[in-house]
């Protein structure tokens, strides 16, 4: 990717200055931050669709609509080969104070709120199959078992980022903008919100502060609910990165 390619598809009436690599780079994009003689932007280079939930046209969809609510960068341009959206400054944090974390789980209960059908990501479908390549028989084996409790309860399905880890999170002062949208679908509530106290090491009472901010009123299924999908989230994590770094034998 260069500058003289980008200027080929027309995208931009400014001025194109400059392209560079940014610092934090995904598993399936390369990205790049484009500065015009007006705005930046961010080209996101497809590197693989392989693990992408939906497709990079319902991605694309799904960011039209979450910058309507604010809570992503606007979309600017998407073909079969790269997507581009303003860039927005800021930094990715590790910890939350609780100004951080009410306006976060607010930014996320925004997201749960925007209705559009879609088939629900199923879970068991990728444990079987990290079954049949992985040896770790332990997490598989735990994540089914937090999978059977939660059976009990409701589902409660809402449109979901899947992938809320610090990098796919921009803070600057007040506003906060969520980024990298490749693994958005359909999944129960909980799975953003447990991803939320594992990828920022929330303790017990920061959880319940996250729960109270989200429902207002805290039940017991909340905190069984979200103590169950914090092990399914943590779980399926650990087994992507397993899959994602073991090698690959030819038959």
């Amino acid at each position: 990717m260069n500058i003289e390619e980008l200027e080929k598809y027309n995208i931009f009436e400014e001025k194109l200055l400059s392209l560079e690599l940014l610092k934090n780079q995904g598993f399936n994009n390369i990205s790049y931050l484009l500065k015009t003689s007006e705005n930046s932007y961010v080209i996101r280079v497809f590197k693989s669709n392989s693990s992408v939930n939906i497709s990079r046209e319902f991605e694309f969809q799904i960011q039209k609509l979450a910058y309507k609510k604010d809570i992503c960068s606007k979309p600017i341009f998407l073909n079969d080969k790269f997507m581009v959206y303003e860039y927005k400054k800021g930094s990715h944090k590790t910890k939350l104070n609780p100004y951080e974390l009410k306006a976060l789980t607010c930014k996320i209960k925004k997201l749960h709120q925007i209705k559009i059908k879609t088939k629900p990501y199923d879970i068991k479908k990728d444990l079987l199959n990290y079954k049949k390549v992985l040896e770790n028989e332990k997490l598989i084996q735990e994540t089914f078992k937090n999978l059977n409790l939660l059976k009990k309860y409701k589902k409660e399905l809402v449109l979901s980022h899947h992938d809320l880890n610090p990098k796919n999170i921009i803070f600057n002062n007040k506003d906060i903008k969520i980024i990298d949208w490749e693994y958005v679908g359909t999944n129960d509530r909980f799975f953003d919100l447990a991803s939320i106290c594992i990828e920022f090491s929330l303790n017990k009472k920061e959880e319940e502060f996250l729960l109270k901010t989200y429902f207002k009123f805290i039940k017991k299924t909340h905190l069984k609910k979200l103590e169950s999908y914090k092990i399914v989230y943590k779980n399926l994590c650990s087994l992507w990165f397993i899959n994602y770094l073991r090698p690959i034998t030819a038959d």
